[in-house]
């Protein structure tokens, strides 16, 4: 079992934040781009929208929704955002349905340098989209109301003692995050299921709460109001960057999941050339880097060195991290996702 022992890293911040406060030259075009809110929002404009203003001259609008992908789907045929951030699954859908750019590879160069198992492609080899970061998903506490130690293991979650002082998210991630690493910490995987449903009957009853989206699970850790809940790793970073110290993460004595994300192009997305240029440029190692230090995005591209200091939050260096991560079969997962979300409904319907 590991944990992160965050504390704020105002050094580093302050460069990230000093390459987004530069000049910048005259603005050529607007992009808006769709994340998750609960701060998401504001890592993305300082790490990534307004170095990238200052460098090329275009405008970039980071657009805070519970949803993105189904913002996207919403506007099918007359998509209003430039590009979406949606997880690996939803990416995989969206792929399978036609609803974004495939771009050719040749036009988003940096992307060479991430790993091509975290970069989704059709079989032509196009890219569905470009993979900026990924986060891990393990168990959120409230130090005020729970140890570390507390859960040492996923089926800790189960346990009795916990009744009322526990979050969940709703079905449509439950299905992606929770299911496949709790299956697989008790024994089976993102194929074999069962033993996670047997664990999730359990967990559901103590659960307090169906967190509705991150804001309100940051104001559930923060507060106390729970004592713990699966959760993704750089939300729990940002949280302590600006100040909440009684949050922490840890990873289980069977590991964490690895969660990439997509940075998409909804199909027949205006300004497209600029929206590339965009893409590309998450892509880079810089832009990645300060994603890192601000909300604990871990880097893609193969360049991006994290700081000795950054490891030292985390309790263990990055390659150290890896191998305690479970990266699943992701498009299984999104095809058998609306079956999955229906079961898991139905489950904490029942066990409610």
């Amino acid at each position: 079992m590991s944990k992160f022992s965050f504390r704020a890293l105002p050094v580093l911040a302050a460069l990230a934040a000093v390459a987004a406060m530069a000049p910048r030259p005259a603005q050529a075009t607007d992009l808006l781009i769709a994340t998750w809110g609960g701060g998401v929002e504001k890592v993305w404009e300082t790490a990534f929208a307004e170095p990238f203003a200052k460098e090329t001259g275009i405008n970039v609008k980071i657009v805070p929704v519970p949803t993105p992908e189904a913002q996207l789907r919403a506007q099918a045929g007359n998509p209003q955002y430039n590009a979406v951030m949606v997880t690996y699954p939803q990416g995989a859908n969206l792929m399978r349905d036609g609803m974004v750019e495939l771009l050719d590879p040749a036009e988003l160069p940096d992307t060479a340098d991430t790993n091509p198992r975290y970069l989704m492609r059709n079989a032509d080899g196009k890219l569905a989209g470009v993979s900026p970061y990924f986060m891990y998903y393990g168990i959120a506490i409230n130090t005020d109301e729970a140890k570390p130690g507390d859960f040492k293991s996923w089926a800790n979650l189960g346990d009795a003692k916990w009744k009322g002082k526990l979050a969940i998210t709703r079905p449509i991630y439950l299905s992606s995050y929770d299911l496949p690493i709790i299956a697989k910490a008790m024994g089976g995987d993102e194929k074999n299921i069962e033993p996670g449903l047997d664990l999730l009957r359990k967990i559901v009853p103590n659960a307090l709460t169906t967190y509705s989206s991150i804001a309100h699970m940051n104001g559930l850790l923060t507060r106390g109001e729970i004592a713990a809940g699966p959760y993704y790793s750089g939300r729990v970073w940002h949280l302590r960057q600006q100040g909440a110290q009684n949050v922490t993460m840890v990873v289980p004595e069977e590991g964490a999941l690895m969660i990439p994300y997509l940075l998409v192009m909804p199909k027949n997305a205006k300004d497209m050339a600029a929206t590339k240029k965009f893409m590309n440029y998450v892509s880079k190692a810089e832009p990645q880097l300060r994603g890192s230090v601000l909300g604990g995005y871990l880097p893609l591209n193969a360049k991006a060195k994290l700081p000795a200091e950054a490891e030292e939050q985390m309790g263990m260096t990055l390659a150290e991290l890896m191998t305690r991560l479970y990266q699943p079969d992701w498009a299984y997962i999104a095809d058998n996702q609306t079956d999955r979300i229906n079961l898991l409904e139905k489950l904490i319907a029942d066990a409610r």
